[in-house]
């Protein structure tokens, strides 16, 4: 994992850990060189989903995603769940920002991505030159709509239609999200909504078993071959994030966010924590705190 050296966690904890929101709109759109500072620089969160297409940049360019550093190259698209932490430096690249509300965005999606990746870290997909033409003509139309009347109904129409050209370039490029072809199952859907909703409270196998009338053993088994992982690594794995997210909250003590992750003592987050991830909660605050603005 990398981390920018920089400020220190007494600079950060003058200012909140920002979450970005659409307030009563649907739909948002900026080109990412032009657009307002505030809703770029610094470790921050939305509210709804994010997608970036980076059209153009300087070498060496990358932006972070819940922690993780993700390289940027030309005409990469990325799209960002809600809550997702993200940072990312607005000097040296150009492209397009397009903000949408969640229950736009799922009706827009339905079942073409929404479900395929909605558990997924992002969906990423690079577009090729061959490809370019279409993605910018659909761009036009998406533009001069939100310029004009912004009718939901038409910009609905050119959002659904780039983002299915975006779904074939994924498919076509032989690179997946991960778990994207096992969501098809639907015991697995409901599975990992079932994680998300009740991760805090509960952490053992049996109990996800129960809510879909399967053995653990053999819930395991399809885990494990859908996704690599066992029910309780991905368990654990959604409570490390949360508690990652968390811990960006510099001003939120550690005992309070590991009784709201469901730990009945701080010490046993701790120790939760450093298995984990390697570092204790502290440690993990400073390196948070050093993410470049």
């Amino acid at each position: 994992m990398d981390y920018i050296v920089g400020k220190t966690i007494e600079e950060q904890q003058r200012k909140e850990f920002p979450l970005h929101d659409l307030g009563d709109a649907f739909f948002a759109m900026a080109t990412i060189e032009d657009g307002d500072q505030h809703f770029f620089n610094g470790i921050h969160r939305h509210d709804f989903y994010e997608l970036l297409w980076f059209t153009d940049m300087e070498p060496g360019q990358a932006h972070y995603i819940d922690f993780n550093k993700y390289p940027i190259a030309r005409n990469q698209v990325f799209l960002l769940l809600p809550d997702q932490v993200h940072s990312m430096d607005q000097r040296g690249k150009c492209g397009f920002l397009m903000a949408i509300s969640r229950n736009f965005f799922e009706r827009l999606i339905g079942n073409d991505i929404f479900k395929l990746f909605k558990y997924s870290t992002n969906f990423s997909v690079a577009i090729p030159e061959c490809r370019l033409s279409v993605l910018n003509t659909l761009l036009d139309l998406i533009r001069t709509e939100y310029d004009d009347a912004r009718r939901p109904a038409i910009l609905e129409t050119y959002l659904r239609s780039w983002f299915l050209h975006c779904i074939d370039l994924q498919k076509e490029s032989g690179d997946p999200a991960p778990g994207a072809a096992a969501l098809r199952d639907p015991r697995l859907q409901m599975l990992l909504e079932s994680i998300e909703t009740n991760y805090r409270r509960q952490r053992k196998a049996e109990f996800y078993a129960n809510e879909l009338s399967l053995s653990a053993k053999r819930l395991n088994e399809l885990t494990r071959s859908s996704f690599g992982k066992t029910i309780s690594q991905m368990v654990n794995e959604r409570l490390i994030l949360e508690a990652k997210r968390e811990i960006g909250y510099v001003r939120k003590p550690i005992k309070e966010i590991s009784y709201e992750l469901g730990f009945s003592e701080p010490a046993y987050f701790t120790r939760f924590f450093g298995k984990q991830t390697g570092y204790a909660p502290e440690d993990f605050r400073r390196r948070m705190a050093a993410l470049y603005e």
